[in-house]
């Protein structure tokens, strides 16, 4: 299949191979843009993370080089790692939700690195908005991350003792995953895909202690998890419930996994620290938490080490994969699909937001300024109707909007209130993409009219999720653990961590929007700096079940994503637009042979001459014209570039095979010189000894002459 689509993408049917190979084509051929982008997206559980896996095989497979014969060679060593990457990113940051059971929970850029001769040398890994929630609450019928489950279910006896988690079958043990011994078949994938996980590990260069500190650190999270806080009144201080059964043994593990001393655990789980400044005097004291803020500190640590985790592993197949220098690049991106759930937080709000800022990037990019570019260069072009998300975005990001409201709220530094602060919200924002939830959602609740449908949001717990601040003793807890590695997870960028931080004396605040934001806007950059292919995801029905089709549901999808207007577009629409110069310098040698002479023509004018010799006779068979001429550039539709790129590749071999003839004469002429030379250098040293056999014959006569006549 790959080979089929790699020799011969015109004459196979529409592929996710052949967006490679068109992306691959592109970025060979360097014409405008040479970097190029695959974006990958649709509805959670529509496929987005199987193609982004078959893009990066096709690629890599078919972008190799290996010049000096080795076995294996460098090209499959990278090959290899580079696909290794996906099971381990698959493992840590993929879990199983009501519509997906291999849900991606964070978003990721995976750029392909190309050398000058357009072989892949190289990898590396952008993430963006990791689900750290997830690691401490799902929703019904949700799970955790599929690591913990293959390490539940895969681990054999020595690793759970080394992991401190004997018995872990029981339902009640573990209080951050659902388990579920009635599964059997899920179990067993787990169990299966734990092999392929420790085997990718171990193909990046994980080394086995390095594995099992990893291990350790998410079994010290599921520990943590079983930590559970008594107090005696609603508003007293709090300590470890010893009477509930596991939790002093959890406390234990957690402490020992993680290098912890078990009293400064507990008590930094227990007390927060507070600091009170006056003038030049500074006082440090220890306050009592309640038995929420406890087990709120609890889950802060957990996410906060398995964040720590994500974000090294990510950085540690990043420096195997990264090339030292590279050319060009393929860019793939698998983000979170579009979600709608029972309940919705910060974390759908997010993911929608990226969904829609990808939306307008196709609408922009494809729809607006096809239309665009053939008015402001006087082509004719009936105008489709398509849907423009930017007011719906205004809502969402713009100076008067749920993310500067939600920031306005962090910056108070104080508890707020979910009714109140819906009431604000609705109070503010006028538009029609923001309404009021329904009156059977009991909890305050606002309604986001996304391209896809609408979403209802819980603002129950959205400003704390926003605020995601990371007290500085559980960071300073962690930096004076015994485990180098447990140190090393914070070392890294510790000061990204805390929030709010200070800059120049400033007190400024970061919250999980403004970081999602910047890094979605460096995303949305780079994507502008590159050409872009799309590839939509269909999701066939919300059933995860095979041979399920529901053609409401599919035709919803096509609508609100802009395929239909698309299909419109591409069937009267020009693919390929080239400025004059760009195209005569690229094609110039198309005229060389023609006796026509062109020399006083404008560039314009070549451009024509060239496309009447390679384009106007197939043009004749079509009612519509294939090529139409703006006032900077040339408009071609579907096929004629190829067309123009295979005229090319036959002059050029055309001139390689006068080259070869002319060189191939001037070898012949120079082995008959050669051979010749031979000839008369054996002639002249055969005259040469004949004239000195002679010269000695005739003075040998001389002397017996001599000889002869003194006797």
């Amino acid at each position: 299949m790959i080979h089929r689509y790699h020799s011969d993408q015109k004459a196979h049917p529409p592929h996710v191979f052949g967006i490679a190979e068109t992306a691959l084509c592109n970025l060979t051929r360097r014409l405008d843009k040479i970097n190029q982008s695959i974006i990958v997206s649709g509805e959670s559980g529509s496929g987005k993370t199987w193609n982004a896996r078959c893009l990066l095989k096709y690629l890599t497979m078919v972008a190799v080089c290996n010049p000096g014969g080795f076995t294996p060679s460098p090209a499959d060593c990278i090959e290899r790692r580079i696909l290794d990457s996906n099971p381990i990113l698959e493992a840590f940051g993929n879990a199983s939700t009501t519509r997906n059971h291999n849900s991606s929970r964070f978003g990721k850029y995976i750029q392909l690195q190309f050398s000058r001769g357009n072989h892949v040398v190289g990898a590396s890994i952008q993430t963006y908005l990791l689900e750290k929630t997830r690691v401490v609450y799902q929703c019904d019928g949700a799970r955790n991350f599929h690591i913990f489950y293959q390490m539940l279910f895969g681990g054999n006896e020595r690793e759970m003792r080394n992991w401190l988690l004997p018995n872990v079958l029981s339902s009640d043990n573990l209080n951050y995953v659902k388990l579920n011994r009635s599964e059997d078949a899920c179990n067993q994938k787990d169990k299966q895909d734990f092999i392929v996980t420790k085997q990718a590990m171990c193909n990046v260069g994980l080394s086995r202690s390095q594995q099992q500190e990893l291990f350790k650190v998410l079994s010290g999270i599921l520990h943590l998890g079983n930590i559970e806080f008594i107090s005696d009144d609603v508003t007293g201080p709090c300590e470890i419930d010893s009477e509930k059964q596991g939790v002093d043994t959890s406390v234990n593990a957690a402490a020992q996994l993680l290098g912890l001393d078990v009293d400064a655990l507990t008590r930094c789980l227990a007390f927060r620290q507070i600091t009170a400044s006056h003038k030049r005097r500074k006082s440090v004291f220890m306050k009592p938490c309640l038995k929420d803020e406890c087990h709120t500190r609890r889950d802060c640590l957990a996410k906060l080490l398995y964040a720590r985790v994500f974000d090294w592993l990510v950085g540690f197949i990043n420096g195997c994969t990264m090339a030292r220098s590279w050319q060009s690049y393929i860019g793939l991106l698998d983000v979170y699909g579009f979600e709608s759930f029972s309940f919705n937080s910060l974390e759908q709000l997010c993911i929608n937001y990226a969904n829609e800022k990808l939306q307008q990037h196709f609408v922009h990019n494809f729809l607006k300024a096809e239309q665009d570019d053939c008015q402001s260069e006087g082509i004719p072009w009936k105008f489709e109707d398509f849907t423009d998300n930017k007011t719906c975005l205004d809502v969402i990001e713009g100076n008067i909007s749920i993310f500067a409201l939600m920031t306005q709220q962090c910056k108070l530094n104080r508890h707020s209130d979910p009714s109140s602060f819906c009431e604000f919200l609705h109070d503010t924002i006028s538009s029609a993409n923001l309404s009021r939830s329904h009156m059977s959602v009991t909890s305050p609740a606002f309604v986001v009219h996304h391209y896809a449908e609408k979403v209802t949001y819980q603002v129950d717990g959205l400003i704390e999720k926003n605020k995601d601040g990371i007290p500085a003793e559980l960071v300073d807890l962690l930096k004076i653990s015994s485990k180098k590695f447990v140190q090393q997870l914070v070392d890294a960028n510790v000061t990204s961590l805390q929030s709010p931080s200070k800059t120049k004396g400033k007190k400024t605040t970061s919250t999980v929007v403004s970081k999602f934001k910047n890094s979605l806007d460096s995303l949305m950059a780079t994507l502008h700096e590159t050409t872009p292919h799309y590839i939509r995801c269909i999701k066939p029905s919300l059933e995860c079940q095979p041979d399920s089709f529901d053609n409401v549901h599919v035709i919803n999808q096509l609508r609100a994503c802009g395929v239909l207007e698309t299909i419109e577009i591409s069937a009267t629409g020009f693919p390929t637009r080239m400025l004059y110069s760009d195209f005569l310098k690229r094609y110039e040698l198309l005229i060389r042979s023609n006796s026509e002479d062109v020399k006083d023509l404008d560039t314009k004018s070549k451009c024509a001459v060239i496309t009447n010799l390679v384009l106007a006779e197939a043009d004749k068979e079509n009612k519509m014209k294939s090529f139409l001429f703006g006032k900077t550039k040339i408009f071609l539709r579907e096929g004629q570039l190829d067309k123009l790129e295979v005229a090319r590749l036959k002059e050029f071999n055309l001139s390689a095979g006068v080259i070869q003839i002319w060189w191939r004469k001037i070898l012949a002429t120079k082995s008959k010189q050669e051979a010749a030379v031979v000839i008369i250098q054996a002639g002249f040293r055969g005259w040469k000894v004949r004239e000195d056999v002679k010269r000695r014959h005739e003075a040998a006569r001389v002397i017996q002459y001599a000889m002869m006549l003194s006797h």
